[in-house]
Order: structure tokens, then C-alpha cells, then sequence
């Protein structure tokens, strides 16, 4: 019987049955959702248990998978060094983690990992300079071995970082050797924090998420992590510019144990190293090249000046923790056997090669690719 032309349209749902139901089930699912995480959450205080609290992740400090990076020289750093940076390096992330060039041939004959901090990064060199990736070359170029060099260094990281680099992202690349270079970040990270095990800070080996912030941080991951991206280095730009990890420990008075430091640090050198004996791995320690001279040049005095005397700490009294670290790495490789390469003594303290107090120029970069290599050529030999 046909409707008259002046009756009422019939309600939404009477229109759209299968989508109303549907609608039903699903608040009703919600419903019965909210109301048994609500009664599971009574019946578990009740006995004691408490699953509202922070969550805890260890920190593996690397870049994200698949980053694209252009970068400039920070402004706030430029009164510590002699360069003048005119342009932004790419700095590019395959889907490991690693600095790429990185995993160059499919089958590789051998695979060697470069760990440690900013000194080993090379982040502002074009990626064909670094040296990481050079030495691998220059071994390919001499051997005709076809060899995939990786380069997993990462500013501010520091022994407990690399220990767990190794762990869960190194041995399963079956590689030949694993070089590592570290000294700075150590001694910063337990002269500023007293331990490597601190908490709530960028150093953390653990970082710690509240549940209603983790749930934030995996929506806006899932649905806009580009925009989420740009906003955070628009507001790195403009409130981070010259932000200073440690500010919490300037302006007091520093007090440090030195033979307890260097301990600590020769400990977790030792767990490197038997770590990469237990799975086949040859390890291989380098001191840290330097600037940090008897009489300190203009750059590296203004270095200390900002980031030393302000905690006490006199140029002279860094320079022996400094020196103390670098020997802890001779006297560690001397122990265990294990090849140390003495890039603090092999390359001069000179801006030639360093364009800040511990960071290799262009220069710096390709001369200590050929002495690695060099001292490489032995251990990289079919066994």
C-alpha cells in the first residue's frame, strides 16, 4: 500500500536495520567491556594487585628504523669549535638501525659493527667520509673481500648503551669484529649522574612510561607520526636550542670518586669483551682521540669552561679523568688480549683532524680510517 505523500519519513534506524544493530553490539560490547575491566580492576586491589602503575622498557638507544635526517651544525655548539659548518648532512637510517651505507652486499664474506657514541656517528661529514663505512672500503678495496661495514654509533651513548646494542642487534649479524670506541659519554654519565643505572633521565637504561601517556604516545605513533614528528622538531627549535642534559648538575660543586669511576667503566669494558668471546666475536677496543692537551687551545678551553668549572671541576682535574679512561681501555685490551687501537696517540690533538675537543673532521675521519684498517688486516684474515 503506497505511503501518503504527506507522511512522516520513517525514523533512521527503521531505515538502516543492519547498521543500527551493529551500532547496538558495539555499545554493547563497550558496555561489557568497560564493566569488566572495572570489576577485574576491584577484584585485583582487593588481592593486592596493582596493574595501573608505570611501565618499563629498557632503552635501546638507536635511531629509528627508516629515519631520514638532514641536519645542521647546532648553533649552540659553535663557540667549541674551529669549523665553519656551511651546509645540513644527511644522515640516513636503515631498517636496522644502522647508519647507512651499511648493508651493501646481500651475501656478504665478512661483517664488521663500529659501536660508540657521537665520535663514532660522524654525524656531520657527508656518509661517505665516515669512517665506519671507509674502513670497510679500504679493507674490500685491499682484500677484494666483500665486506658490509656498520656503523652503530649514536650520540650520548655510552658502555651499558653498546653492551646492549651487542645483545640484541649485533650477534644475530654474525659479524667478524666488533670495534668499539667510547670515553666522553661514560665519564659525563657518571660524573654528572654518579651511575650508569640513573633514573628519569635521557641516560636511563630504563625509560619509564605512565599507562595514560603510553596510550597517547601509541595513537599519535599509529595515526599522525608525521605531524607528530614536525612538531616535535619545531619545538626542538625553538625551546631546545643549547638544552643542556645535565643542567640539573650545574652550579654545584661536583664530587667524584676517579678510581671508582674508572672501575665502573673498565667493568663494563670487560663485559664487552666477554660477551663478544662468548659468541665468536672478535672485539676490539680504540681510545678515544683528543684535543685535550697539557695547554688547551681556545676551543677546548671554552668547552671546559662551560661544561667543567661551573661544577668545580678544574680543566686539569677533567683532563686526568679523561686521560684515566683512555688507559683503562689500553689496560682492558692488555688483560684479555684484545686489540686495542690507539687512535689517542696515533692521531695529533690537532684541529687539523678534530673540529671540536673530540670530534673528527673530514680529515680527522679519513686518517683514522686508514689506521683501523691497517690494524684490522690481521684479524680479518680467513681463519
Amino acid at each position: 500500500m503506497p505511503k501518503p505523500e504527506n507522511a512522516a519519513p520513517e525514523p533512521w534506524f527503521q531505515r538502516h536495520p543492519k547498521k543500527t544493530l551493529a551500532g547496538v553490539i558495539l555499545v554493547l560490547v563497550l558496555i561489557i567491556a568497560a564493566a569488566a575491566e572495572q570489576f577485574l580492576a576491584f577484584n585485583n586491589r582487593r588481592h593486592g594487585i596493582f596493574l595501573e602503575g608505570e611501565r618499563r622498557y629498557i632503552r635501546l638507544k638507536e635511531y629509528r628504523p627508516g629515519t631520514r635526517l638532514l641536519l645542521a651544525f647546532p648553533r649552540n655548539h659553535l663557540p667549541y669549535t674551529d669549523n665553519v659548518f656551511t651546509k645540513k648532512y644527511r644522515l640516513d637510517i636503515d631498517e636496522n638501525g644502522f647508519i647507512v651505507p651499511s648493508r651493501i652486499y646481500d651475501r656478504p664474506d665478512q661483517v664488521i659493527v663500529f659501536l660508540g657514541g657521537s665520535t663514532t656517528e660522524c654525524m656531520f661529514m657527508d656518509e661517505d667520509h665516515r669512517f665506519p663505512y671507509l674502513v670497510g672500503k679500504i679493507l674490500g678495496q685491499e682484500t677484494g673481500a666483500k665486506i658490509n661495514s656498520y656503523n652503530g654509533g649514536m650520540s650520548g651513548n655510552n658502555t651499558l648503551n653498546a653492551i646492549d646494542i651487542l645483545i640484541n642487534k649485533v650477534i644475530p649479524l654474525h659479524p667478524r669484529a666488533v670495534i668499539y670506541m667510547e670515553n666522553i659519554n661514560d665519564l659525563s654519565t657518571l660524573l654528572y649522574e654518579g651511575t650508569y643505572w640513573n633514573k628519569r633521565t635521557a641516560r636511563s637504561p630504563l625509560e619509564t612510561l605512565q599507562s595514560k601517556k603510553l596510550v597517547g604516545k601509541l595513537l599519535k605513533e599509529m595515526f599522525i607520526p608525521n605531524l607528530n614528528n614536525a612538531y616535535r622538531g619545531l619545538k626542538d627549535t625553538l625551546f631546545r636550542q643549547g638544552e643542556d642534559e645535565f643542567a640539573g648538575a650545574r652550579g654545584k660543586k661536583l664530587a667524584f670518586d676517579q678510581a671508582k669511576m674508572v672501575h665502573e667503566f673498565a667493568a663494563n669494558l670487560q663485559t664487552f669483551v666477554c660477551t663478544c668471546k662468548a659468541w665468536g666475536i672478535v672485539p676490539v677496543l680504540m681510545t678515544q682521540a683528543n684535543r685535550i692537551t697539557g695547554r688547551p687551545d681556545p676551543a677546548v678551553a671554552a668547552y671546559i669552561g662551560r661544561y667543567g668549572s661551573d661544577t668545580g671541576i678544574s680543566y686539569q682535574e677533567f683532563k686526568n679523568l679523561y686521560d684515566a679512561f683512555n688507559d683503562a681501555i689500553r689496560e682492558v685490551g692488555r688483560r684479555d688480549g684484545v686489540l686495542v687501537i690507539d687512535l689517542a696517540r696515533e692521531v695529533l690533538p690537532d684541529k687539523r683532524y678534530l673540529y671540536d675537543m673530540v670530534h673528527f673532521n673530514d680529515a680527522g675521519s679519513q686518517l683514522a680510517a686508514k689506521l683501523i684498517a691497517g690494524r684490522l688486516r690481521g684479524v680479518m684474515a680467513p681463519q
